[in-house]
């Protein structure tokens, strides 16, 4: 979902690791591609695909490549072209959300090939030989308000209603915003006790950490990072002012542990989209000619399309009846009254401003 912040560019083969003795070698995939934003060891979409990967080729026993796109956009477009002219490739997981809409227009251009497009919102008219899977963004964000407002002031022992939460949005994460303030309501959150900074930027974590440090000393405890790679601010920040944060969409606090940052006590997990899961499943209907193209999934919560991914510092303060609930997906996100607009409506104006 949405943008990173580390930049660069790889392409590289995922094998199966080293077979033991005697082994036979496991055949490759070699009609099947993926092609994920994002680079080795980004803790985002190429990681996770990649543990999608690995899952599928240790249950089935054969190789398939995948191909780091890296976060830049020209790039993108050049590298999936020429993976669609390569003529053994004829089956193609693209995502997230640029390269798969990237991915939809070869899509068009191939109609003898077939193309599985993650993370796509808004695709018009879908192609019969595309498969477009996404993952609910609004429910994401309302998973995230939900644990902000239940953690509120969790260790001072003072659970109760009214406990002030924040979020750092940046262009393009309107969908995820309304989710945010309905789940912090259903934790009994009032909609004067959620806080908003904006950064007009996605790439910009000085500009992140100021709007943070707003939030913070207006009387946020707990504050979401809904601003792309703008929210490396916003954790830095709660980590300078012993306050907490969330991240969405990668695993900032496996990044921040990476690192040994102090950042990483301040970061209590990420909601981020299951692509593990979805990669593994993909890979495996396809085996099977069960890939109903032509179509649209939204996975949500209740079909484990959404994951959160805790900290130690969430397993330290969170009680064991909040740890359950998310882990168990025991929870069933609703639209609150004046959230703004249908999901529908918000996931235009959501692209509309990545446009800009």
């Amino acid at each position: 979902m949405k943008r990173w912040l580390w930049i660069g560019l790889a392409g590289i083969l995922l094998t199966a690791g080293c077979a033991g003795k005697g082994s036979a070698r496991r055949p490759p995939l070699t009609s099947v591609v993926l092609l994920i934003q994002g680079v080795e060891g980004d803790r985002g979409p190429w990681d996770f695909a990649a543990a999608g990967v690995a899952a599928f080729q240790r249950s089935e026993g054969v190789m398939v490549p995948l191909i780091a796109l890296g976060e830049d956009p020209i790039a993108w477009e050049r590298m999936i072209r020429e993976a669609a002219r390569e003529p053994s490739y004829r089956l193609f997981l693209i995502g997230m959300e640029g390269p798969a809409r990237l991915g939809l227009e070869q899509a068009r251009i191939f109609p003898g090939k077939r193309f599985v497009l993650l993370g796509l919102e808004d695709p018009g008219e879908i192609p019969p030989n595309g498969l477009i899977l996404s993952f609910n963004e609004w429910e994401a964000g309302w998973l995230a308000g939900y644990i902000a407002g239940h953690l509120a002031g969790q260790e001072e022992g003072d659970g109760r209603p009214g406990r002030r939460i924040g979020v750092l949005v940046g262009p393009g994460f309107s969908v995820a915003l309304e989710g945010y303030r309905c789940g912090a309501r259903a934790a009994g959150v009032r909609p004067e006790d959620i806080l908003l900074q904006e950064v007009d930027r996605v790439q910009d974590p000085v500009a992140g950490f100021e709007a943070a440090l707003r939030l913070y000393q207006q009387g946020a405890e707990i504050a979401l990072g809904l601003a792309g790679g703008s929210s490396a601010g916003l954790f830095e920040a709660a980590a300078a002012v012993r306050r907490y944060a969330i991240g969405f969409g990668a695993d900032w606090g496996a990044r921040y542990m990476a690192m040994r940052s102090p950042a990483a006590d301040a970061l209590l997990g990420s909601v981020t989209p299951a692509i593990t899961e979805a990669i593994r499943r993909i890979l495996r209907q396809s085996r099977r000619g069960e890939l109903p193209f032509g179509t649209r999934w939204e996975l949500g919560l209740q079909e484990g399309g959404i994951e959160w991914r805790g900290t130690p510092t969430f397993f330290r303060i969170a009680p064991a009846w909040l740890q359950r609930q998310v882990r168990n997906r025991a929870l069933h996100p609703e639209p609150c009254e004046g959230s703004g607009g249908n999901a529908a409506d918000l996931r235009q104006i959501a692209w509309s401003q990545r446009e800009r």
